[in-house]
């Protein structure tokens, strides 16, 4: 349990700084106004890529679609967990696919006995 007497002096502390001003100066506003058209033109370019500004075509604008290289990483997380479960699935997925659709079917692909096929 907290001690009543320091929640008493956390709501004043809380009280003091909701009383005081907190508005920014119009110097510091004027400031971050032209800090914020400095940077404009340099984030004119795909995805906010300063590097990428003039750049025009198909790749650039699929880059742009998937988010740059956030939206990539991120899309190439995915597929690599897709493809580790879809090749490695855990047993509790086997179970439930066997729950949902019934039995499961085991097909091979090559035979178990002769893989080359030189036996006779």
């Amino acid at each position: 349990m907290t001690d009543p007497a320091e929640d008493d002096m956390l709501g004043s502390v809380f009280a003091e700084a909701r009383r005081e001003n907190q508005t920014p100066s119009d110097a510091l506003m004027a400031r971050i106004m032209a800090d914020a058209a400095a940077e404009l033109p340099r984030r004119a370019g795909v995805a906010g890529d300063p590097s990428a500004a003039g750049r025009t075509g198909i790749a650039s604008t699929i880059w742009a679609l998937l988010g740059g290289w956030a939206g990539a990483g991120g899309l190439a997380a995915a597929t690599v967990a897709g493809l580790w479960i879809g090749v490695a699935p855990p047993a509790g997925l086997t179970d439930l696919a066997a729950g949902v659709l019934g039995e499961t079917i085991t097909v091979a692909l090559v035979p178990d006995d002769d893989l080359l096929g030189v036996d006779g």
